[in-house]
């Protein structure tokens, strides 16, 4: 996917701040690429979506570097990989690895094929990373929106993470900003009814369902002006992971509605970034 010659997404998905947003995002994001060392477009599987862009560090030399893989949003119907690339910068310059991930999207799959596309997309960063100068034992893994909800489930489902040849211990942390975690049969909102093929798979969608026995580090943020599902979800998902005794944190940022806390994750100055790149520097 070339950022000038992306498939046309339906604006209809999309409000008129949304699409502020992905205007926005996708420019700067071209920018980083034009003037960072990446490498576009590996394959982790044969569909168009199934890809993943690279940002490196300056150093062509640099080895065992900690890998920061990023999920996109868009209601799991909208988004591209090329969106997130503006986050890069904030991480690369650590040294660590930055990994943007693009998946296949609504009404042309439905759950749990996102989910299938974020197993594999993790397991050809464990597999290949290491040509890159990565570390395949450190991984981070985050992402924003139906990102973030990916991102919780899929470091939540040890059992598909072993079966694509994942270690668990390979995880370091998960990092879900603005994410969905738990999805009710009878209080689905219409995106989340067209994401799942039958009302029935509402509760093996949500990450809240699978949170005993996991020992992956979270840090879950969202903005005091977020989405209703993102306010409604958040603290439940945080106090199931404390009661499991997984080791979690949160923040809550004030005045950020759903797309600022987002573009903030560019920001070297964000809270956020600054204690991700703490924890990414620390393993």
């Amino acid at each position: 996917m070339a950022f000038d010659n992306l498939p046309e997404q339906s604006q209809e998905r999309m409000g008129p701040a949304a699409q502020a947003y992905a205007a926005e995002i996708l420019e700067r994001s071209r920018k980083v690429a034009e003037s960072s060392r990446v490498v576009l477009d590996q394959a982790y599987g044969p569909d168009y979506w199934q890809r993943v862009d690279l940002y490196l560090p300056e150093s062509e030399s640099l080895r065992d570097l900690p890998v920061l893989i990023f999920l996109h949003g868009g209601g799991w119907s909208n988004g591209y990989k090329e969106w997130m690339g503006y986050m890069a910068p904030a991480f690369t310059d650590l040294p660590a690895i930055f990994v943007s991930v693009s998946y296949r999207l609504l009404p042309d799959i439905r759950f749990p094929a996102n989910l299938d596309d974020t197993i594999a997309a993790l397991a050809w960063v464990h597999k290949y990373i290491a040509g890159y100068g990565g570390d395949p034992g450190r991984l981070f893994v985050g992402g924003h929106s139906a990102g973030g909800h990916l991102a919780a489930l899929a470091t939540l489902r040890r059992d598909l993470l072993a079966k694509a040849g994942v270690p668990i211990e390979a995880i370091r942390a998960c990092l879900p900003v603005s994410g969905s975690f738990k999805f009710e049969i009878g209080e689905l909102e219409a995106r989340g009814k067209a994401m799942l093929a039958k009302p029935e798979d509402a509760p093996v969608a949500s990450p809240i369902t699978y949170v005993a026995g996991n020992r992956v580090p979270f840090y879950i943020v969202w903005g005091d002006q977020d989405l209703e599902h993102v306010l409604k979800t958040g603290m439940p998902m945080v106090d199931a992971l404390k009661a499991a005794g997984s080791s979690v944190e949160h923040q809550v940022f004030p005045g950020f509605d759903h797309f600022q806390i987002s573009i903030d994750g560019g920001n070297p100055a964000s809270p956020w970034v600054k204690k991700v790149r703490a924890w990414m520097a620390a393993t």
